[in-house]
């Protein structure tokens, strides 16, 4: 028998957690670390990104291409079968669209917004064929 976890017991340990980790970074400390944090693996994302080959960068945009279009696919066929998909089509495409407009070249700052854009695709069309499952 399959049980699906308890969201309110899931949502008090990640209270605990959050508190375990406050205590030892120093309450006072938090926001600033996870800041540091944040900006810290942004910067190792991005110098990963940086020392890609271009054919390598050039699979992450073409997956990202084909991700994004199965994902547009998989939204059409939901709203034909008459589930909601409009408003996550408009939102992501829209994501999508502000993430890769403009990021031309092999720039650190092109490669990391790709690889956001891959991201975003690949999430949505996963949440997209999810939700065609349970239909």
């Amino acid at each position: 028998m399959n049980r699906r976890p308890d969201a309110v017991g899931l949502i008090w340990l990640c209270g605990i957690a959050l508190a375990l980790i406050a205590y030892a970074a120093g309450p006072e400390h938090v926001v600033a670390s996870a800041l540091a944090t944040l900006r810290a693996m942004s910067f190792y994302v991005d110098s990963l990104m940086h020392s890609l080959t271009a054919a390598t960068l050039g699979l992450v945009r073409a997956v990202a291409i084909g991700l994004f279009g199965t994902f547009i696919g998989l939204s059409l066929l939901g709203m034909r079968r008459g589930g909601h998909g409009a408003g996550g089509l408009v939102l992501v495409t829209i994501i999508f669209i502000l993430l890769v407009w403009g990021a031309e070249g092999f720039g650190p700052g092109a490669n990391a917004r790709w690889a956001a854009a891959l991201v975003v695709a690949a999430v949505a069309a996963l949440s997209a064929t999810r939700r065609l499952g349970r239909a």
